[in-house]
């Protein structure tokens, strides 16, 4: 039986950040679209390269490019991503009063992320809601990334919070699968790569439209 996500169950929160808590896929089809023109590859659409978003860089590349160009393709995406990441990244709607109430509750938040740290701090910065985290989590900071739960399990150390008082929160069916493996909770919004339909099929302990309606069951 899945466990109840409400009252002071819930000490902590661990966020995915891409359609999870930022929508940055303007900045991330740019700059794949950059790296695929200086290999004379054809640019993606839109539609396409967000729905390929989640799985971490590398892997980005080469279902894009081609994994023979994995390498040269992460040099120039992030050459161009520095240039426009911060400018093209903007909080999802709801997200900066959740984080605040949550926050104010007294739940500890994280951001586990298969983008970059130093990204990922950077943008949250940026946007004004850096302050609300204890800890900002990238594949740096892991020896595989997710959906291997180490990231999670290194989070909830750093916030000294047990697996069974943590809720991990993503947009995914993969994000379901780490927070399982993790021994955490789940819920996912459909805000991000996935649909409302491959969310409920992944069969997370909550799907919610947007974080304000996560934040009322658990606030």
């Amino acid at each position: 039986m899945k466990a109840p996500l409400v009252g002071d169950d819930v000490a902590a929160l661990l966020f995915d950040l891409d359609g999870t808590l930022v929508d940055s896929y303007e900045a991330i089809h740019e700059s794949l679209c950059y790296a695929l023109g200086e290999k004379g590859l054809a640019p993606l659409d839109y539609p396409t390269v967000r729905r390929m978003v989640g799985r971490g860089l590398e892997v980005l590349i080469g279902e894009a490019m081609g994994e023979e160009n994995v390498a040269d393709g992460v040099t120039l995406f992030r050459s161009r991503y520095r240039q426009v990441f911060l400018q093209k990244t903007r909080l999802l709607p709801g997200v900066e009063a959740a984080l605040a109430r949550l926050h104010g509750a007294g739940r500890r938040l994280a951001v586990c992320s298969n983008k970059p740290g130093y990204f990922s701090t950077d943008i949250l910065a940026h946007l004004g809601v850096g302050h609300r985290f204890s800890a900002v989590l990238g594949p740096e900071h892991t020896r595989l990334p997710k959906p291997d739960p180490e990231m999670l399990h290194i989070a909830l150390a750093r916030l000294e919070v047990p697996a069974r008082q943590a809720l991990y929160v993503g947009d995914m069916p993969m994000d379901v699968d780490v927070a399982r493996a993790a021994g955490v909770r789940v819920a996912v919004v459909p805000t991000g790569s996935a649909t409302r339909g491959e969310l409920e099929a992944a069969a997370p302990d909550l799907l919610v439209d947007e974080l304000a309606e996560l934040v009322g069951a658990i606030a």
